[in-house]
């Protein structure tokens, strides 16, 4: 198995090249990796968390039974744990699918490598289309309106993640684009129904 690169390293490659980077995690097949890129999206999901709870900010809708004044300490708290599940989740229910799609044997039998793609692909996207935006506008514009331009940057994070993930698992586990496209949206799907009820 090649190293594993380092999480910084990640984020450059895809930025550079994604297809070339993606097939690179694919071939790694280092769970490491999936993990990594995770916990950077927890991290800063949970510093910003902080920060808006700090900053005495609710959400709209809070966890159910604990209210909208603590929701964002809550999350600032179980931001990275919440992520490593998710991941978890969705990259397991994502290899599953593809596992069946694929040919028997080789590289389709290989969880490390759709936790490595779905992690990458998950967490890169996210991090740099969705929460690096959200702090950008708070800063400029303030916390209400966050909720109207992330209207225009959220389906592109979105994209970002389904494309990512389609050119991982086409590689990871040998699929056509159809059958790695429907692997990688099952997955991201499922994990962002379970998300929905903690993240805001």
């Amino acid at each position: 198995m090649p190293d594993s690169r380092p999480t910084w390293s990640l984020f450059l490659d895809v930025l550079r090249g994604p297809r070339a980077a993606m097939a690179g995690v694919a071939a790694r097949a280092d769970a490491r990796e999936g993990r990594a890129a995770m916990l950077v999206l927890g991290a800063m999901h949970g510093a910003f968390s902080l920060l808006l709870f700090l900053s005495g900010h609710a959400p709209r809708f809070g966890l159910p039974g604990l209210g909208r004044d603590r929701h964002y300490l809550v999350q600032a708290i179980l931001a990275v744990p919440l992520y490593l599940v998710l991941w978890r989740v969705g990259g397991g229910i994502t290899h599953a699918i593809a596992r069946r799609a694929s040919a028997p044997g080789g590289e389709g039998s290989r969880l490390s490598a759709s936790l490595a793609v779905f992690g990458v692909a998950y967490a890169v996207p996210m991090t740099l289309l969705f929460i690096v935006p959200d702090i950008a506008v708070y800063f400029a514009f303030g916390f209400s309106a966050i909720g109207k331009a992330m209207r225009y940057y959220a389906p592109l994070a979105a994209a970002g993640c389904l494309a990512l993930g389609t050119m991982g698992l086409s590689r990871a586990h040998h699929l056509r684009t159809r059958a790695a496209l429907l692997a990688a949206l099952v997955g991201f799907v499922a994990q962002a129904l379970l998300g929905a009820f903690f993240l805001r």
